[in-house]
């Protein structure tokens, strides 16, 4: 779904690099949740979708110059 709307939005050579499941423990080493959040989620999440609650993408893509030139971008 991402890529599609990277497609939708005029891009081109649209090339995944890498995809990484995100789970619980992963979640705990950043500070974007608080411990009680997390303490939740693995209370009403099954246990099997513990190691994989979320993903991370890394995407390289551009835009044809045409595009650009007409965006006013350099």
């Amino acid at each position: 779904m991402l890529l599609k709307k990277f497609f939708n939005a005029g891009f081109d050579g649209i090339v995944t690099h890498a995809r990484r499941p995100f789970g619980l423990e992963d979640l705990r080493r950043y500070p974007l949740f608080a411990p009680e959040f997390l303490d939740f989620l693995r209370r009403v999440m099954p246990t099997e979708r513990h190691a994989e609650l979320a993903f991370s993408i890394v995407v390289t893509a551009w835009k044809p110059r045409a595009a650009r030139e007409g965006s006013g971008a350099p």
